[in-house]
């Protein structure tokens, strides 16, 4: 196992500054997941981790030793593609043991690593099989089990769960988590799934536009957003996010007119800012701090419904997540001030006071 350390990571294609100054410590044993849009640089910085890409400034570390100028094959990690990179001419067991076939490793050796990853993995049954004769999930394995025999320091995955179904991801998610429990190994993931980084990581890494907006365990980047891209980002349906002025000290207007009590100490009367509110957080009817909107559509899940409403004065429509279908033309719903979150005009989010 092995600490991960980023200092001042920068990196250039030409003249797009693709990584700009990324600062990072990851824990010896974490599993950390880089998370955020395409474009937003955390494959790249992923890479630069492995070896494939060198920083344009900066350094990075793992396990305390300065890797700039290692090769990937010398920096102690183990990577796993989106791309499984089975060899078809090579049996299952075979493609888990040829790094260290490459390596010089005797043929006992190389079988007690490729039983024994295999074992982690539940893949024992699938040794003598060939790629082709895989599913998507197993041919995955194989590529993880590939990796596991390696014994690396730090293991990286990039997006490895993109090219499944919506079932297996769920069944892989799960599984990634057993992996991580079973070998306590530092992990670090790529994904564009924020509901993968939420179910996977001890702390996740949210990266826009090659900079880290937050870094934060899943429940604290939920429940305390820092900037309005990860009040945006984190969650699923999204934070409603609401355009309005300062109006009092614990009070604003949205721009429809309606007066919403804030417990979190906005700045100045008639300055700009963004109030947000998670769907679920919502609740029917009340007394204060209601609006009432047009049912514009009712996603229903099963379990849950997501409505949108068209609230007069709201650009976009204010969607409430409830448990049971609502029936009528119209809603009101109160905003619960305990759950109000305010962001400044610069998407940074305004704090209570102590």
């Amino acid at each position: 196992m092995a600490t991960v350390r980023l200092t001042g990571a920068t990196k250039a294609f030409g003249p797009v500054e693709v990584l700009k100054g990324i600062d990072l410590d990851i824990a010896d044993g974490e599993f950390v997941v880089f998370v955020g849009p395409s474009g937003c640089g955390k494959s790249t910085l992923l890479r630069s981790i492995a070896g494939l890409e060198t920083l344009t400034s900066g350094s990075i570390e793992i396990d305390g030793r300065q890797v700039d100028d290692v090769s990937p094959s010398a920096r102690g990690i183990a990577m796993v593609f989106q791309s499984y990179a089975l060899y078809p001419h090579m049996s299952v067991r075979e493609n888990m043991g040829f790094a260290l076939k490459l390596a010089g490793r005797s043929k006992a050796e190389i079988a007690d690593a490729v039983t024994a990853a295999a074992r982690t993995l539940d893949i024992e049954h699938l040794l003598d099989r060939w790629p082709k004769e895989l599913s998507g999930g197993q041919r995955q394995r194989v590529a993880i089990g590939r990796a596991i025999v390696r014994q690396p320091k730090v293991f990286l995955f990039d997006e490895p769960l993109s090219n499944l179904d919506a079932a297996l991801r769920v069944r892989m998610r799960y599984e990634f988590a057993s992996l991580h429990r079973a070998l306590g190994t530092t992990m670090i993931y790529v994904t564009h799934d924020q509901v993968e980084a939420m179910t996977l990581a001890d702390r996740i890494v949210v990266l826009n536009g090659g900079v880290i907006e937050q870094v934060g365990t899943p429940g604290q980047l939920y429940a305390a957003p820092d900037t309005l891209f990860v009040a945006g980002f984190i969650g699923a349906p999204t934070m409603n996010l609401l355009p309005a002025t300062v109006v009092g000290p614990e009070s604003v207007k949205l721009a429809g007119g309606q007066v919403i009590e804030v417990a979190t100490g906005p700045s100045a009367p008639g300055a700009a800012v963004t109030l947000g509110v998670r769907p679920e957080h919502l609740r029917v009817g009340g007394a204060g701090n209601v609006l009432t909107g047009a049912v514009r559509m009712i996603e229903s899940l099963g379990s849950a419904h997501h409505i949108h409403l068209a609230v007069e004065g709201l650009a976009d429509p204010l969607v409430v997540s409830l448990g049971e279908r609502p029936t009528g033309e119209t809603l009101t719903v109160s905003l619960p001030r305990d759950a109000l979150l305010l962001f400044d005009d610069a998407g940074r989010a305004v704090r209570g006071r102590d």
